[in-house]
C-alpha cells in the first residue's frame, strides 16, 4: 500500500499552500499528449495556514497539481476547471499534465523558420522564449544529435503543445556526422521538489531517441494483472502513402511524396494513408514521414488492455514509452512473453492508499523503424 499525498502550489511562484485529503484520486499518462487528474476534495479543507479553501486558492490555469506517491512526485499539472457537488459538499477538480498549458501557447505571429537545427533545440527555444509561462525547467533536456529544418508560417499560430509532440514523433531527423536518418524521442513533463514540502517546480525530460526501452516488468494474465479487453484495429493499415508537403512561399510545386508496400498490396485491397505536413518543406524528410507511415501501417494493432493487481507497480515503473512482456493466456490470439509498449497509464488510488494501473499497450514491432537509420 502506498502513502498518497496531494499538493495546491501557485504554478508562478511555485509556492505550496495546501496539501489536501480527498475522498477520491485518479490520474494518468499518456505518450504524446497530456495527462489528466480528478480528485474529490472537501469544500472548506484548510490550506497550510489554517484557512478554509476559497475559490481564490482554485483560480484556474494559476493553481498547479502535485501527486505524490511514498517519497516520489508521480504527477504534476495545471487545474483547468473543478466543480461543487453541493449534496455531498465535496470539490471535484480537474487538472491536465504541464504540456496542456503549451497547448495554449502558440508559434507566434511573426512565424518560425529553423533551419537544420538540432530537434530538441527547437523546443529549447520554444519554452525559454516563451514570457509569463509556467516556468518549465529545460536542464534535462539532452541533444539527440539530429538537425531538422522546419517552419511554422506568420499567423498560423500552431500550439506549441503540438509542436513538441510532432517533432518528438518524427524519425526524419539527420545525423550531421554520419549523415544517417533518425531520430525521434519521447517526452515527458514531471514535477519535481524544488525546495522540499515548500516549492515545486516543473520540468521537461526526454529520451535520447525514439526507441521503446526496457522497463524490466512483465504483465502475466492470472499472476499480476488481469487482461479483459484485447482489441485488433485494421484501420490504421497503409498499403499506399502520400506525404504532402508546404510551398515556401517562391516555389511553384508542391513538395510531394508517395510509395506502396507491396507485401501488404498481395495480401489486401489498395488502403492509402494521406499526411498533411504542414511544417515540411523538404521532400527528403517527406520520404521518411512515408516510410514511418508504411511500417505503421503494415499489420493490424492489437491493442491489450491489463489492470494490474492492487499495489504491484509504481507507475513510473510502467510509464509511456517503456516495453513490457505480455502474456495473456487468451486462447486465441496466443500471447505468450510477447514484447509490447505502453502507451497510455492510468491510476486509479483505493480509500486504503492501494493503486492499480490501467496500462494500454501496442506492439513493439511498430517502434522498428525507429530503430533503423
Amino acid at each position: 500500500m502506498a502513502t498518497y499525498r496531494v499538493f495546491l502550489y501557485n504554478l508562478k511562484t511555485q509556492l505550496v499552500y495546501a496539501e489536501l485529503p480527498f475522498s477520491a484520486l485518479s490520474y494518468g499518462y499518456t505518450m504524446d499528449a497530456a495527462g489528466t487528474a480528478t480528485l474529490d476534495i472537501p469544500i472548506g479543507v484548510p490550506k497550510v495556514d489554517g484557512k478554509p479553501l476559497t475559490p481564490a486558492d482554485l483560480f484556474p490555469v494559476r493553481t498547479g497539481v502535485a501527486i505524490q506517491r511514498g517519497t516520489e512526485l508521480v504527477w504534476g499539472g495545471v487545474l483547468w476547471a473543478y466543480r461543487l457537488n453541493l449534496s455531498t459538499r465535496t470539490i471535484s477538480l480537474s487538472a491536465s499534465g504541464y504540456l496542456s498549458y503549451w497547448a495554449k501557447r502558440q508559434t507566434g505571429v511573426n512565424g518560425v523558420n529553423y533551419k537544420n537545427l538540432e530537434q530538441t533545440q527547437m523546443i529549447k527555444n520554444f519554452i525559454t522564449s516563451a514570457a509569463n509561462s509556467i516556468g518549465t525547467d529545460i536542464s534535462q533536456i539532452t541533444s539527440t544529435n539530429m538537425v531538422r529544418t522546419r517552419t511554422w508560417n506568420p499567423y498560423e499560430m500552431k500550439p506549441l503543445a503540438d509542436v513538441f509532440t510532432d517533432l518528438a514523433d518524427d524519425i526524419t531527423s539527420i545525423d550531421p556526422v554520419s549523415g544517417t536518418y533518425g531520430g525521434g524521442f519521447f517526452l515527458y513533463f514531471e514535477p519535481y521538489w524544488v525546495t522540499a514540502g515548500t516549492k515545486i517546480g516543473n520540468r521537461v525530460r526526454n529520451t535520447a531517441n525514439r526507441h521503446p526501452y526496457d522497463s524490466g516488468k512483465s504483465l502475466q494474465q492470472g499472476v499480476n494483472c488481469e487482461f479483459a479487453d484485447i482489441s485488433v484495429d485494421g484501420t490504421s493499415l497503409a498499403a499506399a502513402a502520400f506525404a504532402i508537403g508546404a510551398t515556401d512561399g517562391t516555389a511553384s510545386l508542391t513538395p510531394f511524396k508517395t510509395d506502396t508496400n507491396p507485401a501488404l498490396l498481395a495480401q489486401i485491397p489498395q488502403v492509402n494513408v494521406v499526411l498533411n505536413e504542414t511544417s515540411i518543406k523538404q521532400s527528403s524528410a517527406l520520404q521518411y514521414k512515408i516510410r514511418s507511415a508504411l511500417s505503421f501501417g503494415s499489420t493490424p494493432i492489437i491493442l491489450p488492455k491489463a489492470d494490474t493487481y492492487p499495489g504491484l507497480f509504481s507507475p513510473l515503473e510502467l510509464q509511456p514509452g517503456m516495453r513490457a512482456g505480455v502474456t495473456t493466456d487468451d486462447g486465441f490470439l496466443g500471447l505468450v512473453d510477447e514484447d509490447y509498449v505502453v502507451t497510455e497509464t492510468s491510476v486509479s488510488v483505493a480509500s486504503d492508499g492501494s493503486d492499480r494501473l490501467a496500462l494500454s499497450l501496442v506492439q513493439s514491432d511498430l517502434f522498428k523503424e525507429t530503430e533503423e537509420g
